[in-house]
């Protein structure tokens, strides 16, 4: 039994992650829950609030932060304050050298030092290949060498790396574009990166997770150096022999710097003439009308993905029996007409 719940973050058009997961541990049939990123700092008490209601527990058995952007990492306060947390996964820059501001190294050690003063352990060492509960879990990237490597770049000069406040104040115009439905697929063309990401994006912890049957991957923010490193791990330890994920985490809320047609078709598999049986969710704000971006849609939809998008409400994904009362079926995104 695997669910994934998808949190909403930020107001309007703030954009975060806050993803849940509850799922059996292979080998010892022990429930356990595990929270990708926090979102902002008033995500924490829904965070909480939903573990204790659906999951019927006060406890989080596995914390990731993916990388320490403020979407991410600022949630993860309030709920080591309100529930028990077992272990903590964060890499840390301070114990490569780094200790400025501009890879968030101030931030990072406030979150370690709270969760030793909850009794929480901390682990900062788990790079590709390390694996948890039995296996069930596998950090697919970043290696420590990759990790170190971007650490040391400067990413002050980089146009790209605006925050997702301002890539949203797109024109009118551009955003009539990306809500207008088709009927019919608009055709793919060759998907690229637009320049990429930032090198903390690129630190994104990525994780595949494989139970019962069912695979999900969760990507954070990563960019198209870091998802390609760790595509060449899961294939080389043999994880993805299994098949394409179930269930894809869509990086970085959607955007259109993440992901290239040799990507999805490495990770997310080929274009496909009919819908199959898999799921790909996408975390937006509620008036976050820009994201995610059509061709990143229309890619995950061309390869028989049903593609659904938080906006301000939760989103459930699971294999096995969940019952949630007064839940209802999310409708998926229809194709969506690429700006012009």
């Amino acid at each position: 039994m695997i669910e994934v719940d998808f949190i909403p973050v930020g107001d309007k058009t703030d954009t975060g992650d806050a993803i849940l997961s509850r799922f059996t541990e292979p080998l010892t049939g022990t429930e356990r829950v595990m929270l990708i990123d926090g979102g902002f700092t008033d995500t924490a008490d829904d965070i909480a609030e939903h573990v204790e209601q659906y999951y019927g527990t006060s406890r989080i058995d596995l914390m990731v932060c993916t990388h320490p952007d403020d979407d991410h990492i600022n949630g993860l306060f309030g709920v080591l304050e309100q529930l028990e947390v077992t272990t903590l996964l964060i890499h840390r820059p301070a114990d490569y050298g780094h200790t400025s501001d501009d890879v968030k190294a101030g931030k990072v050690d406030e979150l370690i030092q709270l969760a030793q003063s909850q009794g929480t352990a901390v682990v900062t060492d788990a790079f590709a290949g390390t694996t948890f509960f039995s296996g069930a879990i596998m950090v697919a990237g970043p290696t420590e060498e990759f990790y170190t490597g971007l650490l040391a770049e400067d990413d002050s000069s980089r146009s790209f790396s605006a925050s997702v406040g301002a890539i949203l104040r797109a024109s009118a115009q551009a955003v009539k574009n990306a809500l207008m439905p088709r009927v019919s697929d608009p055709g793919e063309g060759e998907l690229d990166d637009h320049g990429g990401v930032t090198a903390r994006n690129n630190t994104s912890i990525i994780l595949d997770v494989q139970i019962d049957g069912a695979r999900a991957l969760f990507t954070g923010d990563a960019g198209a150096p870091a998802l390609i490193r760790a595509a060449e791990h899961l294939d080389k330890s043999g994880r993805s022999a299994v098949g394409y994920p179930d269930f894809f985490d869509v990086p970085h809320h959607g955007s259109r710097h993440n992901l290239t047609t040799e990507l999805m078709n490495r990770l997310a598999g080929p274009i496909v003439g009919a819908t199959e049986t898999r799921t790909a969710f996408v975390s937006v704000g509620k008036e976050a009308d820009d994201f995610p971006r059509p061709e990143v849609a229309n890619a995950f939809t061309r390869r028989g993905y049903e593609v659904c998008a938080t906006r301000g409400q939760k989103i459930l994904w699971y294999r096995g029996s969940v019952s949630r009362p007064g839940w209802v079926q999310i409708t998926p995104l229809p194709w969506l007409q690429p700006d012009e």
